[in-house]
């Protein structure tokens, strides 16, 4: 008398094949991972070498770039004059009895601004385009008036530090405008990611 076999899956086979179709969903989410990542950083390095591009050949010797500084010194000179300074401002020129400040290409916080933008609009997160306006709004007058704030710092600098003026200048404003954007966006990233759908699921 035979006995029949009903099931030749012992409970080691079957926790074997858990662990291959685990192993399985892990590498293709690597893979999915790293497609996503190499994806976010070619679209990144061509929209900001584009616009590097444009910027240069272009748009620094554009009007509306000189109106565009005009407009940083207009605003600094009106809010120095609320700190008390008798401030004026002449096309891209800050002016007081005690200083004067001539704004170039440089201090106007554009390609800062470029890059955060595109460092939204190319992240790989589940969110849609709309979720990706307002902190690009948000952060876009960050800048800009923090572009102002440089403006004044370095006034105040000439006047009261003029020695630390050249490293307030390069060393410290430009840092902070490299920087800043890239931990704006890591802090957004972050913020979206975790209320972000996962679309990959392990069947069981």
């Amino acid at each position: 008398m035979r006995r029949s076999q009903k099931d030749n899956c012992t409970p080691g086979h079957a926790a074997a094949r858990s662990e291959n179709r685990a192993a399985a969903v892990t590498g293709t989410s690597r893979l999915i991972q790293k497609r996503a990542v190499l994806r976010f950083v070619l679209i990144l390095a061509g929209l900001t070498g584009l616009f590097n591009a444009l910027f240069y050949i272009w748009l620094s010797h554009s009007s509306f770039f000189l109106t565009y500084l005009s407009w940083n010194a207009g605003c600094s000179a009106f809010l120095l004059r609320l700190f008390g300074e008798s401030a004026s401002s002449n096309g891209t020129s800050l002016s007081t009895p005690r200083f004067f400040l001539e704004i170039k290409q440089g201090c106007d916080a554009l390609q800062p601004i470029a890059f955060f933008v595109f460092l939204i609009l190319s992240s790989p997160v589940t969110v849609l385009i709309r979720s990706r306006i307002v902190p690009i709004v948000i952060g876009t007058l960050g800048l800009l008036l923090l572009n102002l704030v440089r403006i004044i710092t370095l006034y105040y600098a000439g006047i009261l530090f003029p020695s630390a003026f050249e490293i307030l200048h390069i060393d410290v404003w430009q840092a902070v405008f490299i920087f800043l954007p890239l931990l704006m966006w890591i802090a957004w990233a972050q913020r979206v990611s975790r209320k972000a759908p996962t679309k990959l699921h392990a069947n069981p």
